[in-house]
């Protein structure tokens, strides 16, 4: 055992030596009672400061969802609350990793991390929902874990945590580590019985954290789902400054040369936009559907619909296609180095949805309001954002060869819509990946890439196929080696259509018969 396997081992905490003949042979999952559940308040290993505040047993406990959707009721569990490392900070303020499980009564032997959000803060209750389709992990029979990752926030990104360092380290990688570390014997205790599985499932920030998990911590975990991740949001942040500093320079100016409310782009303008990108690459996979599958071919240019001498309707004038095109293009520093990669035209650029499409502006979730912005000091932002101290959460590590080399299997997924992360940046970090460890015949084996047309950002759209269950196939590749060929989607802002999210480079392309709508009609294509 390396030293790297011995920081990851579960089994290597005290407190777990005397489980040890247990783990050796592992008994069937049983339905566990309340006293068992209870007996959990006394979990306390002695190397771990570490204290359980809740554990009650529930057999029909009720989550109440949106006002207008009926209340979930999940399924016979124990429900577990606790804390790691209570501490005064250097800020005076009182911080702990806070985690909660679900140990589902019905255990099928996995265990399941559920990722955060934002700059995470709030302690989400463990059910495993993000991207498993119309059945979350803990109706299937995963333990789920979930954690604050250190710090309670008062809204989704208060960074005031940031001055405490080990508050930030947590955010960063350390926290959700030790929260694996500290509950995998808890479940093993829980339920008399080795973990068979460990799966990791997250979007946004917690995409990152599953990227961290995977480069930084090989060993913990079998197999990772990683949807939209927030790869580096310095940069990501840098990039939707400059969108709006390029809107801006087209935009309707006040007596002051500032920048009127209401956009660059007007509803025509954005639907004008959206409709000739459909027309030039829509029909590039085969189906005129208005979803943009074959993302490689579409070469669409704004400056191709722009007004031309005499010319006053159904065209763009001018200064704003050449803003748009400077602005999806990325930005670029004062010698013209690419410092983020460019966003996709996409059907979703427009869509007015909780995270607006891209032709609405820049919406950087932290920092300082940059709507108004006419210039950018796209140097010394980036230097600042890949500053050592900056960029330690970054999750841009590419050496995967040891997660590999233990059958550890990672499938990403991202909205080519996103407007926060943009999806080619994901696939750029898949390509470099792919490239430092052997290229695609080898990555292939143990990690794949799929795009979603329409999709913002984790979800949602006005016209997208967004409910999908990616970790059916992740467990399928972990535990019988069967790697997903394509991913059915569906949506529900598109009833009645399917279709196969397909591995990149691969894209779904129509076979040229039978039912437009249905996935079965459809194949995976290479560039």
């Amino acid at each position: 055992m390396t030293n790297l396997q011995r920081i990851h081992c579960s089994s290597c905490l005290s407190g777990t030596i005397a489980l040890a003949a247990l783990l050796l042979t592992a008994v069937p999952a049983l339905a566990q009672t309340d006293a068992a559940c209870s007996a959990l308040l006394a979990y306390a290993p002695p190397a771990l400061k570490l204290k359980i505040t809740t554990a009650a047993h529930a057999a029909n406990r009720q989550l109440q969802g949106p006002p207008t959707a009926p209340a979930v009721t999940l399924p016979p569990h124990c429900h577990v609350e606790g804390e790691l490392d209570r501490r005064t900070g250097s800020d005076g303020k009182s911080y702990a990793l806070r985690f909660a499980i679900n140990l589902p009564d019905q255990w099928n032997g996995r265990y399941l991390f559920q990722g955060g959000g934002g700059l995470n803060g709030n302690l989400g209750e463990p059910l495993g929902a993000q991207a498993t389709g119309d059945k979350n992990a803990l109706a299937r029979g995963f333990a789920v874990v979930s954690t604050d990752s250190g710090h309670q926030a008062q809204g989704g990104f208060d960074a005031s945590f940031m001055a405490d360092q080990e508050a930030a380290l947590n955010f960063y990688f350390l926290g959700n580590m030790r929260v694996t570390q500290a509950t995998k014997p808890m479940v093993e205790q829980y339920y008399r019985s080795a973990i068979n599985k460990a799966y990791f499932v997250g979007c946004s920030t917690g995409g990152r954290e599953g990227m961290i998990m995977v480069q930084r911590y090989p060993y913990l975990y079998d197999g990772i789902v990683t949807g939209s991740p927030a790869i580096r949001t310095g940069l990501s942040n840098l990039a939707l400054r400059w969108i709006n500093v390029q809107m801006n320079q087209a935009a309707a100016k006040d007596d002051k040369g500032q920048p009127l409310p209401g956009g660059t782009y007007s509803k025509d303008e954005q639907t004008l936009i959206v409709n000739a990108l459909k027309q030039s690459c829509d029909a590039l996979d085969g189906a005129k559907d208005g979803l943009i599958f074959n993302v490689a071919a579409c070469k669409f240019d704004p400056k191709s619909i722009a007004c031309k001498a005499g010319q006053s309707s159904n065209c763009l004038a001018p200064a704003k296609a050449e803003a748009l095109a400077k602005a999806m293009a990325g930005p670029v520093d004062s010698r013209g180095v690419q410092v983020y990669s460019r966003f996709a035209y996409d059907s979703g650029i427009a869509d007015p949805g909780f995270i607006p499409g891209i032709l609405n502006g820049g919406k950087p979730p932290v920092g300082a309001p940059s709507a108004a912005m006419m210039k950018q000091d796209v140097d010394a932002e980036f230097i600042e954002n890949t500053a050592a101290d900056t960029a330690i959460g970054d999750s841009v590590s590419l050496k995967l060869s040891s997660f590999a080399a233990h059958g550890g299997k990672q499938i990403f997924y991202h909205g080519m819509s996103d407007p926060w992360f943009s999806a080619m940046d994901t696939v750029n970090y898949y390509q470099n990946m792919t490239a430092a460890n052997g290229g695609l015949q080898t990555v292939d084996k143990f990690s794949r890439i799929f795009m979603v047309p329409g999709m913002g950002h984790c979800q949602g759209g006005s016209a997208t196929l967004d409910t999908f269950d990616m970790l059916s196939p992740l467990v399928e590749w972990v535990e019988h080696d069967t790697a997903p060929a394509s991913v059915t989607a569906t949506g529900k802002s598109m009833p009645g259509v399917s279709r196969p999210l397909c591995p990149y480079p691969q894209h779904a392309q129509y076979q040229g018969s039978g039912d437009l709508n249905a996935a079965a009609n459809y194949s995976c294509k290479g560039p």
